[in-house]
């Protein structure tokens, strides 16, 4: 083995302890291009265990690997220690959403990036309970529904599908743009979809 070699794989040698490093003080992969986050689950000598923020299948990814590597240095991926908790509006919706003449109803709402099992976890104002339950009694007739039972301004209730208990929910206020709303959260582990609006 010449010299040039040995300074090759003595290089690739540190730049995957470096690499090691960066992982294990950081909880995010983070795609720009796709504004999507992968949440590391670990890493085990050179197998790196991730999957998509918020749950669902776990990816092995091997850190030696060129085409990682590649995508480490030209920025496609990027480490993140936290997620940014900005809040976009956005239209909302349920599969189920379809009424008889194949028309797709929606609530509009506010999410960040975060997801509970991939899904959506949105914040909505009170307007956007009342449209919620009217949606729900048209394309669900003769289901069990979920309905929201509106207490006041300030907090609703909902029964979940066969329960009996009450579940209550307090509004909050959070900062969207510079604008301070109040609204509630009905994420409530619901396989909440969503569409950006476009202006």
């Amino acid at each position: 083995m010449d010299a040039q070699e040995v300074i090759r794989q003595t290089k690739e040698v540190l730049k995957i302890g470096e690499l090691r490093k960066t992982i294990n003080n950081n909880r995010f992969l983070f795609y720009p291009k796709l504004n999507l986050y992968r949440q590391i689950v670990q890493l085990d000598k050179n197998k790196l265990s991730v999957c998509n923020q918020g749950g669902g299948f776990v990816k092995s990814i091997d850190i030696t690997d060129e085409k990682f590597l590649e995508d480490i240095d030209n920025g496609t991926i990027v480490f993140k220690l936290t997620i940014p908790f900005e809040y976009k509006k956005v239209k909302l919706f349920h599969d189920h959403w379809l009424d008889d003449t194949g028309i797709k109803h929606f609530i509009e709402g506010y999410t960040t990036i975060q997801r509970w099992n991939g899904w959506s976890m949105p914040m909505v104002e009170l307007d956007q309970i009342e449209k919620f339950n009217e949606i729900q009694k048209k394309t669900l007739d003769s289901e069990p529904t979920s309905i929201f039972k509106i207490i006041d301004e300030d907090s609703i209730q909902i029964k979940m599908f066969d329960e009996d208990d009450w579940i209550g929910i307090e509004a909050e206020y959070i900062d969207v743009n510079g604008q301070t709303k109040k609204v509630f959260d009905i994420s409530l582990g619901w396989t909440w979809s969503e569409e950006d609006i476009n202006d």
